[in-house]
């Protein structure tokens, strides 16, 4: 078994912990074991990643561990999993030899992109497309819109993808306070200080089921992921 995802942001803050916890979540409540990553040394997202899912969030990093460490990692972690989800870091091209674009390559694992499109309409189609089109050997499979103001504010970005890229709209999450993890200095609050409870987790799940196409979600992480 080798199904899984990379989400990744075009940048750091574009909701990609949000979402992937979201995503997590929906899928465990779909009865299906979700095997959590992350990108880089990080501590602080694979807490939420074990908060939601109830299986330990491993690391994967190409720069510390190496590329072989790393393909152990995960196959041995997905051995009794339906889906893994890899939550990248920063943006899905920084860090060069160790990104998160490299990552999936490794691992051989389609990229759902999200981007903040809060201040954005037709704007949006040559972000998308650039990310798209940057590396020939990264499959950016789906996109995620967050921050999004309105039903018509979605439509008018997803037009404007589907018109200028190849790139499946997979949904949106709505601009909501609620749905965002607090922050401080040095990044995100850590899971074991509870910052979201469990209703406001069961919230953001619903709220990923609402408006992502979670189906679409497991068939890109099925049909695109090769067998390690």
């Amino acid at each position: 078994m080798c199904n899984g995802i990379v989400i990744s942001g075009i940048s750091s803050s574009a909701g990609k912990t949000t979402i992937s916890i979201g995503i997590m979540a929906a899928l465990k409540n779909m009865g299906l074991r979700v095997q959590p990553f992350k990108a880089g040394p990080d501590f602080i997202d694979p807490g939420f990643h074990t908060l939601v899912t109830d299986r330990p969030s491993r690391n994967l990093d190409l720069w510390m561990c190496g590329e072989d460490y790393v393909l152990k990692c995960f196959s041995e972690n997905i051995r009794d999993a339906d889906m893994a989800i890899v939550e990248g870091v920063m943006g899905l091209f920084d860090g060069g030899e160790v990104s998160t674009a490299e990552l999936a390559k490794v691992l051989g694992l389609p990229v759902l992109l999200i981007v903040n499109a809060g201040a954005m309409a037709e704007s949006i189609a040559p972000i998308v497309r650039g990310f798209e089109s940057f590396d020939s050997g990264v499959t950016v499979a789906g996109v995620i819109l967050n921050r999004v103001g309105s039903e018509r504010h979605f439509e008018i970005l997803r037009e404007a993808i589907d018109k200028h890229t190849n790139v499946k709209v997979l949904g949106f999450l709505p601009e909501k306070d609620e749905f965002g993890i607090p922050e401080r200095h040095l990044g995100l609050t850590v899971a074991e200080e509870r910052p979201v409870s469990d209703k406001e987790i069961n919230s953001l799940s619903e709220a990923v089921s609402q408006y992502i196409d979670i189906e679409e979600v497991i068939n890109i992480g099925t049909t695109h992921c090769p067998c390690l």
